[in-house]
C-alpha cells in the first residue's frame, strides 16, 4: 500500500515486484487486487501500473469529501477507471472501488476491540443480562440498507477491523461469528458471510451491469473543506533526495546487471 503522490513509477514498480515474488515464493499466491486504503489522493499513473501488472480491481477508502458525496448521490461508488485510454486501451482498464463514507473500518457497534461506548462484545446469549445483539444486528441491518442505496448491486463489503485490530485475532472472530450467525438466521432477507476482495471484485463483474468511467487522477484529495492532505507533497526533502538517490543507484545496478547476464562472453 504505497504512496501515490510522491513515489517515482520505478520505485512503485519494484516495490510491488519484491512483494509479489515473496508472496508467490511463500504462499504460492498472485495477487490481483490492488488494496490502496490509506493513501491521500490516487493517480491514474498507479491505476494503470496496477493493470498493467494484471490487477483485476482496486479498492481504497479514502476519496475527496465532494467526489464521494456526489458518486454515493450517483450510485457511482463502483467504476472503471481507464487512465491512459488513448494509447493503451482497455489493456490499462479495471475495476475501482471507494468504500462508503472513505473509512475502512467496523461499522458503527461492530468495533469489536474499540474503545467506544457502542462498541465491544457482540453477545448473542438472550440469558445474559447483557444481550445485545438484537439491537446491535438491527443497527447492522439498517446501515447495510443505507449502502445498498448508494451501489448498483446488492452485494455489499463491510470491513471489520480497523487501526491495530486483530490484536487479539480469536476476540474478533468470535464476534464476527456470532454476528454473521444472528443476522443469517433472523433476518432472511439479508445474508451475511465472509469474504475476500478478490470474491467481493468476482460477483460484481458477475453482476454483468455497465459501470460509469473515469480517466483522471483523485487529487488533491481533501476530507474536509478545510483539511486538504498536500503538505508532504512538499516535506521531508531530505529524506526523498535520499530515495531518489537510493533508486538512481539500484536502477544502475540492475542495468549493469542485466548487460552482464546478457553477455555471452562474461565468465562473472
Amino acid at each position: 500500500m504505497h504512496d501515490e503522490a510522491c513515489a517515482h513509477y520505478e520505485d512503485m514498480i519494484d516495490n510491488m515486484m519484491a512483494g509479489h515474488q515473496f508472496l508467490l515464493k511463500e504462499v504460492g499466491v498472485k495477487p490481483r487486487i490492488g488494496w490502496q486504503i490509506d493513501p491521500f489522493g490516487h493517480s491514474n499513473t498507479n491505476s494503470r501500473l496496477f493493470a498493467e501488472m494484471g490487477f483485476d480491481a482496486v479498492i481504497f477508502a479514502r476519496g475527496d469529501f465532494q467526489d464521494s458525496e456526489k458518486r454515493m448521490n450517483e450510485s457511482s461508488m463502483q467504476w472503471l477507471w481507464r487512465p491512459t485510454w488513448n494509447h493503451l486501451g482497455r489493456r490499462a482498464q479495471l475495476l475501482a472501488f471507494m468504500m462508503i463514507d472513505n473509512i475502512y473500518w467496523s461499522p458503527e457497534y461492530l468495533d469489536f476491540q474499540g474503545d467506544w461506548i457502542n462498541d465491544g462484545p457482540f453477545i448473542d446469549n438472550p440469558n445474559n443480562t447483557e444481550f445485545n445483539a438484537a439491537f446491535r444486528a438491527s443497527k447492522f441491518v439498517a446501515q447495510a440498507k443505507e449502502a445498498a442505496n448508494h451501489f448498483r448491486t446488492n452485494h455489499i463489503m463491510f470491513p471489520i477491523g480497523g487501526d491495530f485490530r486483530y490484536i487479539n485475532a480469536h476476540l474478533e472472530f468470535k464476534n464476527a461469528d456470532r454476528l454473521i450467525n444472528y443476522i443469517n438466521s433472523n433476518y432472511p432477507n439479508v445474508t451475511l458471510l465472509y469474504s475476500t476482495p478478490g470474491q467481493y471484485i468476482d460477483a460484481l463483474y458477475n453482476a454483468n451491469i455497465t459501470w460509469p468511467v473515469r480517466y483522471d487522477d483523485m487529487f488533491p484529495y481533501a476530507d474536509k473543506p478545510e483539511d486538504y492532505w498536500t503538505g508532504y507533497f512538499s516535506s521531508r526533502a531530505g529524506a526523498k533526495w535520499q530515495v531518489r538517490e537510493g533508486q538512481a543507484f539500484q536502477h544502475a545496478s540492475n542495468w549493469l546487471y542485466s548487460l552482464k547476464v546478457l553477455d555471452v562472453n562474461s565468465t562473472d
